[in-house]
């Protein structure tokens, strides 16, 4: 569907609905219904109809099977279950005890607020393999820790998404790998160009330096304290005021916990470290057996045709089902009383299954209006070939930011980076890497991204709160890898333009913090902000 500039209304208005209004769900409903009727030519009726198309899925004009929605497709359905799953499996361990008592040895040894955030940090590091688990594993272990240190809760989902999209955007064993190397082999053979998707893969990682960046920002931040912006903001509120948010994800005050009703036993560390133990090691089993290694004990095969979805689908059903007979030996919960802990982690989801339903349903408006393409088009033209990579990486940032879907900038994105780095003779690993660099930028930065919901609803902090927050942080990787991709343009050298990069970082990054560090922001202005927040939803 050609429609002009209208592709972009549906994801601007969601997207300027939800900064301004801080309500996430009532954008999203608003940017979909828009999106709907606009493809429909304005008819209300027909706006609703195509929404539930759109998001559920509908039967063709022959009755005989479903077209499939957003909730239907097999791979987000999946996602469901991961997400419901792990809630249920969060349950479970706040019951047994085990997160407690992990909690207090893991006081036992982490002494600082420092430690507490590199804690999280390390924790997000080691969990490469998929975004969605790292992001909620990471907040279940990590979020009574960090409270007891007085980290906001702002700082917390920030490091969650920062080290849960960046990491898997450069190790070569997570689940957005095979995605990736399959579009890199499909743009190969289309370009004329051999080689090995996945070698590809690995020879780009060094060119990746928004990754590299959204990484390494963490741990300067945490450990030099070099917050500034909304977020030093928000760590001043709770450093002084021992606030840990304004709102929680579901837009309860601070102090609520979607827990607190399970009564907790008196458990082990061990109690939550089997589970979680079990869960990444069947995970990773997973991976490999869904591609096909214990046929062809071929690495780079299995790497390559793994469903990461469906091996994590089955690696949390299988650590549920363990939890709830390991708890019943160990005589901690009796079988019913896991299974009503499992239902309240359930609930705890509910919010997120609808967010993520309604943020896919305004990437399906998005695929109906060809916003992707308009974006394109938008930057199409006669450019010197060494801002190639440059174009492509901020097409890639602006179109993911747009739509919040990394995957589906990757789609369409790398078959015309491929080709394009070949007719403008620039470094082709370079391009790759700037589009799957775009793609983690607009996964941190937009509110319609999948990752950056799980992020904070993980940490339990309000949705919008967490993108304000993060966006100063994210932005600033995103121009400094600007630098990067216009060195990659003249050097074909991934080593200089990535020390060039960091060097320029590592000055940006004390720089922004003298000028816009905690000490601009003062704990009247803070409060007086609060108490605006409270009126407004009061009334």
């Amino acid at each position: 569907m050609d429609i002009g500039v209208w592709a972009v209304i549906p994801p601007l208005l969601t997207i300027v609905l939800a900064i301004v209004t801080k309500e996430v769900l009532m954008s999203l409903f608003i940017g979909v219904y828009v999106g709907c009727m606009i493809i429909v030519g304005g008819n209300p009726l027909g706006a609703l109809e195509k929404m539930v198309e759109l998001i559920v899925g509908t039967y063709d004009e022959s009755g005989d099977f479903v077209i499939s929605g957003a909730l239907s497709d097999p791979w987000n359905v999946q996602v469901l279950i991961i997400v419901t799953l792990l809630g249920g499996l969060i349950g479970l361990m706040v019951r047994s005890g085990g997160s407690k008592a992990f909690g207090e040895l893991l006081g036992k040894n982490i002494k600082t607020k420092t430690g507490a955030q590199l804690s999280a940090w390390l924790i997000g590091i080691l969990i490469f393999f998929d975004d969605y688990f790292n992001a909620l594993t990471n907040g279940a272990i990590m979020r009574p820790i960090s409270d007891k240190y007085a980290v906001s809760r702002e700082k917390l989902s920030y490091i969650i998404d920062s080290t849960a999209v960046g990491v898997c955007l450069i190790v070569p064993l997570s689940s957005w790998v095979a995605f990736v190397c399959s579009l890199i082999a499909e743009s190969y053979a289309s370009a004329g160009l051999d080689g090995d998707a996945f070698a590809a893969f690995i020879k780009a990682i060094p060119y990746n330096y928004y990754a590299w960046l959204s990484i390494a920002m963490v741990l300067f931040v945490v450990l030099f304290r070099l917050d500034f912006g909304p977020m030093a903001k928000a760590e001043k509120r709770t450093t002084e005021s021992g606030l840990l948010c304004d709102k929680t994800f579901s837009g309860g005050s601070a102090e609520e916990d979607d827990f607190s009703s399970i009564e907790q036993m008196n458990g082990k560390p061990v109690d939550l470290l089997a589970p979680i133990i079990l869960l990444v090691v069947s995970a990773v089993a997973f991976m490999l057996y869904t591609g096909g290694f214990f046929e062809s004990f071929s690495l780079l095969d299995a790497v390559n045709n793994m469903d990461g979805m469906l091996a994590l689908t089955y690696a949390v059903g299988i650590s549920v089902v363990f939890a709830i007979i390991f708890y019943a030996v160990k005589r901690l919960s009796k079988v019913s009383d896991s299974i009503a802990a499992f239902v309240i982690g359930t609930k705890s989801m509910i919010f997120v299954v609808i967010l993520l339903a309604f943020a896919w349903g305004i990437g399906a408006v998005g695929d109906e209006l060809d916003t992707a393409g308009y974006m394109v088009s938008l930057f199409e033209g006669n450019v010197p070939p060494f801002l190639t990579p440059l174009i492509i990486f901020v097409i890639s940032c602006v179109m993911t930011f747009s739509t919040g879907a990394s995957w589906g900038t990757f789609a369409i994105m790398i078959p015309i980076a491929v080709p394009l780095s070949v007719a403008m003779d620039v470094n082709v690993f370079a391009c790759i890497t700037a589009v799957i660099g775009g793609g983690g930028f607009g996964n941190h930065c937009s509110p319609l991204a999948d990752t950056a919901i799980l992020s904070s609803a993980s940490a339990n902090i309000r949705h919008t709160d967490h993108i304000k927050t993060q966006i100063p942080y994210s932005v600033v990787c995103a121009l400094v890898s600007c630098v990067g991709y216009v060195i990659s343009g003249f050097i074909d050298n991934p080593f200089v333009p990535l020390l060039a990069v960091f060097a320029i970082f590592i000055c940006v990054l004390v720089l922004l913090n003298r000028l816009f560090g905690s000490h601009r922001y003062h704990m009247e202005e803070i409060n007086e902000d609060i108490s605006s927040q409270d009126e407004i939803k009061s009334s």
